[in-house]
């Protein structure tokens, strides 16, 4: 049953983007119901694993113990959209959507940083993250490339030119892409190879690395790359290489006992991305509508500030968890002439201060501050290299989606909100999790009153 737990987990990285990044009605609830079957049935073999070998205190890893402050802050954000649906919300019934995706939320966070408790199951979530978004860099370019542009088993009918992988939305697919991509980047800086030596153990040193996995990692992320450019996406690919220079000076500024190849690796990924994919697949194309974005061609600008007025309003309360759909035409201004149904802000910031209160926002801002800076203190204080990495890898995801989210609404997209809480995970476990794993104890052979004898979990 532990493997199938195991198993359960890796399949739910994998699938969270396939339909539609998640936003279907009928795709979702499966992955909030997952996570918190998933976190039920672990909590309940970490209580067993306690009554059967009698252990004093409940086997937890470190980093769950030290996450739990966070595991309580986000439920007490999900108690208070749980008020706002009954007693606040000006739409009652997206309140209970919002709280039961948040209550998903929170409980693949809780669930990410009880399963992830040694160095292999760490390397594993982050390769099925990396061949997941390998698999939609490389489907989403191949509908580009040869022009046959369906999405999940579907013709697509927007954004036909550009990389959409099975999302709907190009930008989406940016946004999942630019935290992949840092999980990716994190995992590769944490091999660096160490070349020493004579000039022929030297050799032999380089051979043994390209017969390696972080040969095909590289290949991987030069996949990623090129679908993050064939998706135009503006502040996408900004935020891509914008973190990654502000994560890199801060690996550089912080890591001790840095490597030449550390250096070498962090200045290759801008140069080797941007000058030989960026050429061949188009980021000069990204540049042109960079140029060409005003506040005379985007709404976006005016969108927030109505978001805003909308917060204004209800300063505390909020308009309700889930509400922006149907509160937000009461605000609209004249000068937004779009015909479009505005579904979203557009600012994930303004989008959560409008809905929750805030209070509330202030909260989750807090979980994400502490994590961030987490993260930076495991590329300060740890030793151990895949954690440093870890640490660079949680730092550039929050840093991506916090620049793309003030002109997007990736988290409001249900693959990318489970992602983005992976790398919160992740940041906390890469501060707080042993350099080496505690052996976990297993569940002894027990005569049950019901079942009778009982095997290991």
């Amino acid at each position: 049953m532990k493997t199938n737990r195991w198993l359960c987990y890796q399949l739910l990285l994998f699938i969270l983007p396939l339909p539609f990044g998640g936003v279907a009605d009928w795709a979702w609830p499966w992955f909030a119901a997952a996570a918190l079957i998933l976190l039920f049935a672990e909590l309940r073999h970490v209580v067993l694993l306690q009554q059967v070998n009698q252990l004093e205190r409940l086997p937890l890893p470190e980093s769950f113990r030290r996450g739990l402050p966070l595991v309580a802050v986000l439920l007490a954000v999900q108690g208070w959209v749980a008020l706002q649906w009954l007693v606040f919300s000006l739409s009652p019934f997206d309140s209970y959507m919002s709280l039961l995706k948040g209550l998903g939320l929170t409980a693949f966070f809780a669930l990410t940083l009880l399963v992830l408790h040694s160095r292999e199951r760490v390397m594993r979530a982050v390769w099925v993250v990396v061949l997941a978004a390998a698999f939609q860099a490389l489907f989403g370019a191949l509908m580009v490339l040869t022009g046959w542009e369906f999405g999940f088993f579907i013709e697509k009918t927007a954004y036909l030119g550009t990389a959409t992988g099975t999302f709907v939305n190009r930008n989406h697919l940016a946004g999942y892409l630019e935290m992949a991509l840092a999980l990716g980047i994190g995992v590769l800086l944490a091999q660096s190879a160490h070349y020493s030596g004579s000039l022929r153990q030297r050799l032999r040193q380089l051979i043994t690395m390209l017969l390696s996995d972080k040969v095909i990692l590289r290949l991987l992320l030069a996949v990623m790359v090129i679908a993050l450019v064939l998706t135009r996406s503006r502040m996408g690919n900004t935020a891509f290489f914008a973190s990654l220079m502000v994560a890199g000076g801060l690996a550089l500024l912080l890591m001790r006992n840095k490597t030449r190849s550390t250096t070498i690796l962090l200045s290759s990924l801008l140069v080797i991305d941007i000058a030989i994919v960026g050429t061949f697949f188009g980021v000069d194309k990204v540049a042109e509508r960079l140029q060409a974005t005003s506040s005379q061609t985007e709404s976006r600008d005016e969108v927030t500030r109505d978001t805003l007025a909308m917060w204004r309003g209800h300063p505390v309360t909020g308009t309700g968890a889930g509400t922006f759909i149907y509160t937000y035409p009461a605000f609209k201004g004249a000068d937004v002439t779009s015909p479009k149904l505005y579904n979203n802000a557009h600012n994930d910031y303004a989008q959560f201060l409008a809905e929750f209160g805030a209070v509330a926002f202030a909260a989750l801002a807090a979980v994400v501050g502490c994590c961030l800076f987490w993260a930076i203190m495991a590329m300060r204080q740890r030793r151990s290299d895949l954690y440093k990495g870890l640490g660079f890898s949680a730092c550039m995801g929050i840093v991506a989606l916090s620049i793309h989210s003030l002109v997007d609404f990736n988290l409001q997209i249900p693959a990318n909100a489970f992602m983005f809480m992976l790398v919160l995970a992740l940041a906390v476990i890469a501060r707080w999790a042993p350099h080496k794993a505690a052996a976990t104890p297993q569940l002894r052979s027990y005569k049950s009153p019901s079942a009778g004898k009982m095997g290991a979990l």
